[in-house]
């Protein structure tokens, strides 16, 4: 009986702190709701463990309880991570983090079979007729990098040019990123997931312009079994993470992308497969290429960012506020890239209804636009019209393009716009700096 009372004032708990966290902007929550929701997480997370166990008797029924709450167990534990970022006082990150490795030592006598050795890399929509590439480049060192960038952008300033270009490296990774041989393989993706069991933040939509564009939280298993490899089957995975029957089939419009997010320090295993460019330690001036002036703080550390989705996911035309190297680790994606001082004819968005400023994202839908496979199906005249006249707007705008291969790594300086779209299963990491 008095698991039922717990259980419902934990929820009780859970779903108040939970509301608290979403009635702030997100850099202002108040870190003791932010505690308060891991604590409650994580308590949970022992109650759906301790329930079943003490219903059983013998070590081998006790086994099998655990295995029936870890799935429960370990999404407690990842919202903990994903939604409060390990706050705890006490059982915070840092516990989190040892549960997990505790969790994953038990896992290991439960080996793992996956039905395919490696992602299929089939570009199903083509590539795009590249009219304006960027230039590619090897063997440069520290010094050479950081002259070109500070010379471009000086140069930018006084002559209004447009600055340092995107240039892509081809051996910035090659020489020690285990990433490159293993993270084309599901059977490692998933072993490094607890057998698919983490939980992933997923945008679900053509894009995140888009009205119907969402997000979700969901296993790795279900994310990747329902959006990268429908075909895709486990073994050897107790619980949910064997039968993968229950995942969701998508509409055919559907695509599902792992975006944007900080997969590496939440599963720091996968952290391990990748290293820091040295370029993302350059002495370069972190100014605004239009106005001269800092738009943002110096960053200590590099930001790394997640990127992993099937073929024809896009991220829409936008700037990042930092200078972005994108590595490509799987598959391959198609850039393309406009200079700060076509900011105008990019036409960028205005602040939401909700009250966010959507200023470094551009309104053109350049699927539509080109009129490449994925695009809106949208042929009224009016639609028409309106793509003819941008259409109009763009010629003569200077760009740049590339496709990105495996090893490839792309520097996107400051202020650049830039869409990305995955032409086969794609995995890439970003690093922020400044």
């Amino acid at each position: 009986m008095y698991y039922h009372v717990l259980s419902q004032r934990l929820h009780d708990v859970e779903v108040g702190s939970h509301a608290r966290l979403y009635a702030y902007p997100l850099d202002a929550v108040p870190v003791h709701w932010r505690q308060i929701y891991s604590d409650v997480q994580i308590l949970s997370a022992f109650l759906a463990i301790i329930r079943p166990l003490e219903e059983q008797r013998s070590k081998e029924h006790q086994r099998q309880a655990f295995l029936k709450a870890l799935d429960e167990v370990v999404a407690r534990l990842d919202r903990a991570l994903i939604i409060s970022g390990g706050a705890g006082r006490i059982l915070g990150k840092t516990w989190i983090d040892k549960a997990m490795e505790l969790i994953a030592e038990f896992c290991t006598q439960f080996p793992l079979q996956v039905s395919q050795a490696e992602f299929s890399f089939e570009e199903p929509y083509g590539r795009p007729r590249l009219t304006s590439p960027c230039e590619r480049h090897h063997g440069w060192d520290l010094a050479r990098f950081e002259m070109y960038m500070s010379h471009g952008l000086f140069n930018a300033l006084e002559t209004g040019a447009i600055g340092p270009k995107p240039v892509v490296f081809t051996d910035l990774t090659g020489g020690g990123w285990p990433a490159l041989l293993k993270w084309c393989r599901p059977q490692y993706l998933f072993h490094l997931t607890l057998g698919g069991r983490r939980l992933v933040p997923v945008e679900i939509g053509r894009s995140y312009v888009d009205d119907s564009w969402g997000q979700e939280l969901m296993p790795f298993k279900e994310f990747v079994t329902r959006f990268i490899d429908s075909t895709l089957t486990v073994t050897g995975v107790a619980s949910a993470a064997s039968g993968l029957a229950d995942s969701r089939p998508p509409s055919a419009a559907q695509t599902g992308y792992l975006a944007q997010h900080d997969l590496f320090q939440q599963i720091p295993e996968l952290r391990n497969d990748i290293l820091v460019p040295d370029f993302c330690w350059a002495q370069v001036p972190a100014l605004d290429p239009i106005t001269g002036y800092e738009k943002q703080p110096k960053l200590d550390m590099p930001r790394l960012n997640a990127w992993f989705g099937p073929a024809g996911t896009n991220s829409p035309l936008h700037t990042d506020p930092y200078h972005n190297l994108f590595c490509q680790v799987v598959g391959t994606k198609y850039v393309r890239l406009y200079p700060p001082q076509a900011s105008k004819a990019m036409r960028p968005m205005a602040t939401s209804d909700g009250g966010i400023d959507m200023s470094n994202t551009s309104s053109i839908d350049l699927l539509a636009v080109e009129g490449w496979a994925g695009a809106v199906d949208d042929s009224n005249e009016e639609a028409e019209e309106q793509l003819r006249e941008i259409r109009d707007s763009l010629k003569g705008v200077e760009f740049f393009e590339c496709i990105l291969q495996p090893g490839d790594t792309l520097l996107i300086p400051m202020g650049w716009w830039h869409f990305v779209r995955s032409l086969s299963v794609s995995f890439s990491v970003s690093f922020w700096w400044n």
